[in-house]
């Protein structure tokens, strides 16, 4: 199940070799990945687990592009899409209220690791 939290087990599991209930939380600092990238809400949990750079391409997805401008650890790379790449989106992404989709479906506030609310981000980097 390499979806969402599915993507942090399977590193876990098949890279790291923690086994059990232990590969869906985040493994220990000095053993996570140094690099991820992602383009999708899918892939915040494994870009949020790595312990260097988090390469995320803009493709609108709010959840992700939230974190990405937030950039809370300094941590976060935006980059537009290779191929293509969208134009600036022409409203604040809506992470102070509802670009966080909880488990049950209803939607809320994108939280950093401290519990803050993230505050509504600006379209900005494109070619």
């Amino acid at each position: 199940m390499t979806y969402i939290d599915g993507k942090r087990c399977y590193i876990n599991e098949r890279i790291l070799g923690i086994r059990g209930a232990k590969a869906m939380e985040a493994a220990p600092a000095d053993r996570r990945q140094a690099l991820a990238g992602g383009d999708a809400t899918t892939d915040v949990t494994m870009l949020r687990d790595a312990t260097g750079v988090r390469v995320t391409l803009n493709r609108n997805k709010d959840e992700l592009m939230c974190r990405a401008y937030d950039d809370a650890d300094g941590k976060w790379a935006v980059n537009p899409m290779f191929i293509e790449p969208f134009p600036a989106l022409n409203r604040a992404y809506p992470c102070s209220t509802t670009a966080y989709e909880n488990a049950d479906g209803t939607h809320g506030p994108v939280l950093r690791d401290d519990g803050t609310v993230i505050p509504d981000q600006r379209d900005t980097v494109h070619p």
